[in-house]
């Protein structure tokens, strides 16, 4: 019988159709900090320069299994404009681009914090999440806006545990921190290369959620796929544990 539930964040507790506008925003208050300190670049500098910190934080996610800091990225980006903005300017800088989440808000996938509460009931829960920009302190927030904090157990973030999924230490650690053997868990998340891949290589069971990213669904490995956050109670309850 299964004894605990982990979950992904982004495109699995929260849905995110709100991506492109935090970018926006980031170009202009990125355009905005260069002009103040007498840096003029065009759009089109700018977009080159962000899809830089993009692709650092790509590579290191894929080959390193880390996710960058937003400081780190925000480096990327400025060396890329060849920029020489202060100190107190990259500051900013990396405060905007990680908390402009909060201001373009990602909206709980529906029916998640219904479905999270009843299985809190039965379940050990916690989160595993691989960051970006925002950090768990500001992913943090938005769990605590929608009343989600209390349901969990124990929270991952990537960026304070050093590592990020597929790594199977991430799980590991999830799992020492519930007190559960890995055959008695379950993760829960909406890609393959990370989750799913991941969660099985640690010896736990993985439900593939594609209510909010499906582009994982056709060559998903998963035990089982689930498109609505509603019927996760039953899936949950009829996967066999392994040596149960």
């Amino acid at each position: 019988m299964l004894a605990a539930v982990t979950f992904d964040f982004w495109n699995t507790i929260f849905v995110d159709a709100t991506g492109r506008e935090r970018d926006r925003r980031r170009a202009g208050y990125l355009r905005a900090v260069l002009a103040e300190c007498g840096e003029e670049v065009s759009d089109l500098a700018i977009q080159d320069a962000l899809a830089q910190g993009y692709d650092h934080f790509d590579s290191q996610w894929r080959e390193e299994h880390r996710t960058p800091p937003a400081e780190e990225i925000v480096n990327v980006v400025l060396d890329g404009l060849r920029s020489r903005v202060p100190a107190e300017a990259r500051e900013r800088l990396t405060t905007h681009f990680s908390r402009v989440v909060l201001e373009v808000a990602p909206e709980p996938t529906p029916g998640s914090a219904t479905v999270i509460a009843k299985l809190a009931q039965r379940y050990k829960l916690a989160v595993i999440c691989d960051t970006g920009y925002a950090p768990g302190s500001v992913l943090r927030e938005l769990l605590d806006k929608h009343g989600l904090t209390g349901a969990f157990d124990y929270l991952y973030f990537s960026d304070e545990g050093g590592v990020s999924k597929p790594d199977v230490r991430v799980f590991r650690r999830v799992l020492e921190e519930l007190h559960v053997p890995a055959y008695q868990a379950a993760h829960v998340g909406d890609m393959e290369r990370t989750d799913i891949v991941g969660a099985h290589a640690a010896g736990m069971l993985a439900v593939h959620f594609v209510g909010a990213n499906g582009r994982d669904a056709d060559e998903s490995t998963a035990d089982a796929v689930v498109r609505r956050f509603a019927d996760l109670p039953a899936v949950l309850g009829s996967l066999v544990c392994p040596g149960c």
